[in-house]
């Protein structure tokens, strides 16, 4: 969980962790929370821990969102994810399917923005 103070600002934790080394990150905020670089220090302390011998020991990190969500890819992209394409019809939810894009993140990458083809800028 993210906060400020006692109020709840936004959440993070890994998904589908396969005990091989691979997990998935998954992340949320407060609309009124973007933009000032807390969800990007919680997910790098949450990365760090994941890559640790002392944490869940990840080789490889995925993240996924929805084609179009362009300020999760965002933050994804300023963590040194690097994208890796589009899954159609991948993302299932109680109504319907949607195209997902995935991004990963391998221990040994340096954590360092990378182009997206996705994102305009």
């Amino acid at each position: 969980m993210i906060r400020d103070g006692a109020t709840l600002v936004g959440t993070i934790g890994f998904y589908r962790l396969d005990g091989q080394g691979n997990g998935e990150i998954g992340y949320w905020i407060a609309p009124d929370q973007r933009g000032g670089g807390r969800l990007r220090e919680a997910a790098n302390a949450v990365i760090d821990w994941a890559f640790s011998s002392e944490g869940a020991a990840l080789t490889r990190i995925e993240w996924r969102a929805v084609v179009g969500n362009e300020a999760s890819a965002r933050v994804a992209r300023a963590l040194g994810f690097r994208f890796e394409g589009t899954l159609r019809q991948a993302l299932v939810s109680a109504k319907h399917r949607d195209d997902g894009w995935i991004a990963a993140l391998l221990k040994i990458d340096e954590r360092m923005p990378q182009p997206w083809p996705v994102l305009e800028d």
